[in-house]
Order: structure tokens, then C-alpha cells, then sequence
């Protein structure tokens, strides 16, 4: 989209980029870690489909894209990345929303249905990443949490370019290999080292607290992906006491299937919304 379709606002003391299109209820929805706004409408081409059915706002998180982030990396927490939806739902002039937003936007959306459920009023967590205790976490989970680690280090040491590099190298379910680079080369070298190292050491809520979730949630998963396990879709649906769980054959599967991804959301926001 052209420049001119966002706009910023001052969100906890950050200035923020976003773009709030459509016609309905609220919905704020965030992207994954290293990416931006450009990654949720470069990998959901069709994202024009939400758009009537809810007011959909999109921004670059804390440290992310064009937003402003804090120089330490104690800012960059589930906690903080929660209260930014609810505060950007404040500033839009809503209450409650729908919060949602994919991997790491996901989680910001859990902790804020966890802490503060009176705001949330439903809940889309696309690829959730490895929640729970480190000791039910699998390898493969690992690993990437891992190469996660490796990456914040390359772009301390190296630079973005070096970090780029690895990202692109790394299996991922979000965008290419080049897509993924783009991202990272777009970041603040310094905010992206930060966010990394706070979001790796800001610990997830424990699995009985999803039990405290009062808002209707959907979780979109697939499998083979370590850095987003289905074990971690499936523990949602077990402790979250009203959720739904579609879970897809492979990473690509739902870019292969836009068709079926929409048409969740759109199931489920008419049996919960309408």
C-alpha cells in the first residue's frame, strides 16, 4: 500500500506504525518476530477478504518496521507487546476487540486474554510459537528457538546483512527465503538485536493459566515447523475453555489454500461475532 494509507500513533510511549481498514468490529492483529506490516500483506495476499467482516488494524510492532522500539532489551516482553494491542485498541476508541496476530503476535494476543479478558472480546492465534515450560518443548523446537539466538547475535556482531543471511537459510512457514531476508534488512539493527534477547528470556504463561481465557478463540496451526508446533496449537485447545483448532498438513499449505485460512476466520467470526 502507499505510504500515505498509515498512519502513527504515541502507544506506551512508542510511536507506532499502522493501518486500520474495514467495516465492523475491532480486530487488532500482529505480525511475527522480524517482521513488519509488509509481512502480514505480502503473505496474506487476500487479507482484503477481512475486510468486511471486521475493522482490521495492523501495525509494526514495538522495535519493528517503522515503529519506534526501547533501547533495552527489558522492553521487549509478552507482557509489554500485550498491553501495546490493548492500548491500540484504547487509542482507536474501543474497549474490546478481537486480538489476534500470528506467532509472535499471537502470543501478544495470549497474554493479554490471560491478564486483562474483559478487553478481548475473541481470540485468532495463528501459528502460536513454542508455549509451556522448556522441559515439554521438543527438539525441533529447540533448534529453532535456538537459530532464533543465532540471529540476534549475527546482527550484534555482523550487522543485518550477516543476519539476513541466516534468515533466509532458516525453514520457515512465513514468506521465502528473500521475502524473510527483505524483512530483516528493513529493521533497526539495533531494536531487532533487543527484541530478540527480550522475547527469548520473557517467559510464556504457564498452560493452566490459558484457563483463565474467557473469550472464544480459533488457533490456525500446521505441521513440520518447530519455531510453531502443533503441540503448541493443541495445549491451547486443551487448557482454553471455548477454542477451536484447524490444524494444516504442511507449512505451505495454507498459502496454497488462502480459501480455507479465510474461510475459518469467516466461520468463525459469524458464529462468534454476528
Amino acid at each position: 500500500m502507499p505510504e500515505s494509507a498509515y498512519e502513527f500513533a504515541t502507544i506506551n510511549g512508542h510511536r507506532l506504525r499502522l493501518s486500520v481498514r474495514g467495516e465492523g468490529p475491532l480486530a487488532v492483529f500482529g505480525h511475527g518476530l522480524l517482521g513488519s506490516i509488509e509481512q502480514i500483506e505480502e503473505h496474506l495476499p487476500d487479507l482484503e477478504e477481512l475486510h468486511d467482516l471486521v475493522r482490521l488494524a495492523v501495525y509494526d510492532a514495538r522495535g519493528h518496521g517503522r515503529s519506534d522500539g526501547p533501547d533495552d532489551s527489558a522492553g521487549y516482553s509478552w507482557e509489554w507487546l500485550g498491553r501495546d494491542m490493548v492500548s491500540l485498541a484504547e487509542h482507536l476508541g474501543e474497549s474490546t476487540a478481537v486480538f489476534g496476530g500470528a506467532s509472535m503476535g499471537a502470543a501478544a494476543a495470549l497474554w493479554a486474554a490471560v491478564e486483562q479478558p474483559d478487553r478481548v472480546r475473541a481470540l485468532v492465534l495463528v501459528m502460536p510459537p513454542p508455549l509451556g515450560p522448556l522441559e515439554i518443548r521438543g527438539e525441533d523446537e529447540r533448534a529453532a528457538v535456538r537459530a532464533l539466538d543465532f540471529i540476534s547475535a549475527a546482527v550484534s556482531n555482523f550487522g543485518l546483512d550477516k543476519a539476513a543471511e541466516l534468515a533466509a537459510a532458516m525453514p520457515s512457514a512465513i514468506g521465502t527465503g528473500e521475502e524473510r531476508a527483505a524483512w530483516i534488512r528493513s529493521q533497526s539493527p539495533r531494536a531487532l538485536a533487543y527484541a530478540i534477547r527480550g522475547l527469548l528470556s520473557s517467559p510464556f504463561h504457564q498452560p493452566q493459566d490459558y484457563s483463565r481465557i474467557t473469550a472464544p478463540a480459533l488457533v490456525i496451526a500446521h505441521e513440520g515447523d518447530g519455531l510453531h508446533p502443533v503441540r503448541a496449537a493443541r495445549l491451547l485447545q486443551e487448557h482454553i475453555p471455548n477454542c477451536r483448532l484447524v490444524v494444516a498438513p504442511s507449512r505451505a499449505y495454507w498459502r496454497e489454500h488462502p480459501e480455507e485460512f479465510f474461510g475459518a476466520i469467516r466461520a468463525f467470526r459469524d458464529e462468534v461475532l454476528s
